[in-house]
C-alpha cells in the first residue's frame, strides 16, 4: 500500500495533508511534483524528507524518477508527526510540502465487535 501526493502548483501554502498508519507499518509515500515542474518548465534534481515535530518519524532516503519523490515512513510509537519533504528544481528553486502523520497503536485501543 502507497500514499500518493499531488502537488498542486496554485495552491494555497496551508494545504493540510493528514494520513494515519499503524505502528512499525512501513508506508510508502510519493510526492508528485509533476505539475508544479511543468509549470515552471525544469525538473526535480533532488529530494529531501525530514521528520519534525514531537513525534519521531523514521524516513529512508528519498529516490526521484519522473519528478516524484519516493520515501518509507514508519514509528515505534504512537503520536502525531510531521514530514517535511523538499524538492530542488534543477532551475534552484523550492518548494516544500507538509505531511501531517497520525500513528495509531492499535494494541491501545479497544475495539468492540
Amino acid at each position: 500500500m502507497s500514499r500518493r501526493i499531488f502537488v498542486n502548483p496554485h495552491r494555497q501554502n496551508t494545504t493540510n495533508r493528514v494520513y494515519s498508519q499503524n505502528v512499525d507499518t512501513d508506508m510508502l509515500y510519493k510526492v508528485d511534483f509533476s505539475a508544479e515542474a511543468a509549470e515552471l518548465s525544469t525538473s526535480v534534481s533532488s529530494v529531501a524528507a525530514e521528520s519534525k515535530g514531537r513525534q519521531n518519524i523514521t524516513l529512508t532516503t528519498p529516490s526521484v524518477s519522473s519528478n516524484v519523490a519516493s520515501f518509507y515512513a514508519s514509528s515505534a510509537n504512537s503520536g502525531d508527526g510531521v514530514i517535511k519533504v523538499t524538492a530542488t528544481y534543477a532551475s534552484g528553486k523550492k518548494s516544500v510540502q507538509g505531511i501531517k502523520l497520525k500513528i495509531d497503536n492499535l494494541a491501545d485501543q479497544r475495539l468492540f465487535a
